[in-house]
């Protein structure tokens, strides 16, 4: 394994990446359970603070983007697609791009805005097909690039991906893991080379990891969708929330910016 058992539990334990400001509502509609329904203002990593009375954590963040997919493609299926199943598909999608962007300020709403912009006629099929086809790249509707398409396959399918973003492939990179082409402010490039890497190099790692982990017994402590403790199994998600803390807290030493 890239790091030692102890190492990887304490990474991921100690992940603190959050969205206080994402906003986002879904509404009633056929197929989805009336828990995942409601207004939600702030994603956090665990335990929601209690001034943040409509905040969620990650885990339950995962299971309403769960839902919202599920019911919108079965919606589809049945011929049966209303304009709230588009809403609410699409409320998600941007509350995916808000959470993936809350560390660069005001472009998490700027990315969000655009997205909304440039969603057509044709872009909820394109999203249901993406979803079905776990595609990274169909999944790069406009206003969408690798690394936040990663995030949506990422809460879609948390025990099956991870996240692929700048900072975490510092790691991936310098460990001969990946081989992408990046700018020179360590962006990851919108091509298809890059795109086959995440299939090919960077996601199989992951799987790795986290099968590694398991296979020993190793759990971290956690929060379930409830807030309530659980000592958990690794996914290739959780190996990724491990890097990004790895990495954020040398950037940190570093007084990186």
């Amino acid at each position: 394994m890239l790091f030692t058992a102890g190492e990887y539990k304490s990474m991921r334990e100690e992940y603190c990446y959050h969205d206080r400001d994402c906003r986002f509502e879904i509404v009633a509609t056929t197929f989805l359970d009336s828990q995942f329904t409601g207004e939600y203002k702030g994603i956090f990593p665990k335990t929601v603070p209690s001034h943040y009375s409509y905040g969620i954590n990650l885990r339950r963040f995962e299971l309403i983007v769960q839902a919202v997919f599920a019911a919108a493609s079965r919606a589809e299926s049945n011929n049966t697609i209303t304009p709230t199943h588009i809403t609410n598909l699409r409320e998600t999608i941007c509350a995916v791009v808000h959470w993936k962007m809350a560390s660069q300020g005001g472009r998490a709403d700027l990315k969000t805005e655009n997205v909304k912009k440039k969603w057509g006629n044709d872009t909820f099929n394109k999203v249901i097909n993406a979803y079905r086809e776990k595609a990274l790249a169909l999944f790069e509707i406009d206003g969408v690039r690798i690394p936040t398409a990663s995030a949506i396959l990422r809460f879609l399918f948390p025990d099956e991906y991870g996240i692929m973003d700048s900072r975490v492939v510092k790691i991936t990179q310098r460990e001969n893991i990946t081989h992408l082409d990046l700018r020179d402010d360590g962006y990851i490039k919108d091509i298809k080379k890059n795109k086959e890497q995440y299939n090919n190099n960077y996601n199989p790692f992951l799987v790795a990891e986290a099968c590694q982990l398991n296979d020993c017994g190793v759990l971290f402590q956690d929060v379930d969708e409830h807030g309530n403790t659980i000592n958990s199994k690794f996914r290739p998600c959780d190996i990724e929330m491990a890097l990004f803390q790895k990495e954020n807290v040398q950037q940190t030493n570093r007084g990186d910016r």
